[in-house]
């Protein structure tokens, strides 16, 4: 056999382990150190204090805001309106206006309406001529 061949085949091992062992020390140190920095920077000065944000009085958010029973809220709106609408009240202190129920406004404006138009409806057969009746 010839001195540089080796047995089985193989190459000899030329890599240095120590150094690649060393540059991975140095590469996970560097890690952990940086993990290190940023816990404690993120820790005291990013993040809240919880504590402290517990403590201090709320603000409140600007209108609108966030209704816990909407269901509830829109009852009571829905029966406020129903009561505008279905009641007699006077709008002004002078009482010169008032406010009445939306069937009867309908009632008294069908009335009127009738009488107007059979009022027009007198005018225009009076003003025909004999011959387009």
């Amino acid at each position: 056999m010839a001195e540089h061949e080796h047995p089985f085949g193989h190459e000899p091992s030329a890599i240095a382990v120590r150094r690649v062992l060393m540059i991975g020390a140095i590469l996970a140190l560097v890690v952990l150190t940086s993990v290190v920095v940023l816990h404690f920077v993120l820790r005291d000065m990013v993040m809240p204090r919880h504590a402290e944000l517990m403590l201090r009085p709320g603000v409140l958010p600007p209108e609108p805001r966030l209704q816990p029973s909407p269901q509830n809220d829109l009852a009571v709106f829905r029966a406020q309106k129903e009561a505008l609408l279905s009641g007699y009240a006077w709008t002004d202190a002078s009482h010169a206006y008032a406010r009445i129920p939306i069937a009867r406004a309908m009632q008294i404006y069908a009335q009127q309406h009738a009488k107007s138009s059979a009022m027009a409806g007198d005018k225009n057969t009076s003003a025909k001529p004999e011959s387009q009746r």
